[in-house]
């Protein structure tokens, strides 16, 4: 058994040393993670034992963020706008900058109770047009995407 504050320093050193910027921040997503808790939650997990398993499931992780694969795409989920999405592939990830599309729309169409109709070209994770139709009650929306992976992910977070 290890404790869970010594890997969790360990798992930062290393994301610090390959160049991770959000080395802590991304350690304590995948702790959280691997023991299936919210990210809120860690603080209370730093005093408690990581079973062999966890432990291994940690550093796996780890090493293949510290390799670069994406965060989202390691805890497969991630937060859009209102909204936790799965990630994988066949999608990008979502990038917090892409909400201010989320908030052009609001502003354009400030009612809402418009009945918007919404094509998404490119739908990906289904991320913008599911944000959009979480604001519009009465819109109805089309997710397009040539990839079948990312319709697969799409109609999962539909």
């Amino acid at each position: 058994m290890s404790r869970s504050k010594q890997v969790l320093a360990e798992a930062r050193w290393q994301l610090q040393a390959a160049g991770i910027e959000t080395a802590a921040m991304d350690a304590r997503h995948l702790l959280a993670h691997v023991m299936k808790r919210s990210l809120s939650e860690t603080p209370a997990l730093l005093d408690i034992d990581l079973t062999s398993e966890q432990r291994s499931q940690f550093l796996a992780l780890v090493e293949r963020r510290a390799a670069r694969e994406p965060l989202q795409r390691l805890i497969g989920r991630w937060d859009f706008w209102s909204l936790d999405l799965r990630m994988g592939p066949g999608g990008l990830i979502p990038r917090p900058d892409s909400e201010t599309l989320i908030e052009a729309v609001l502003e354009h169409w400030p009612l809402r109770g418009t009945p918007l109709r919404v094509l998404d070209l490119g739908t990906g994770t289904g991320c913008l047009l599911l944000a959009v139709l979480s604001e519009y009650p009465g819109a109805s929306g089309l997710g397009i995407d040539q990839a079948p992976e990312a319709v697969a992910l799409a109609e999962a977070n539909a």
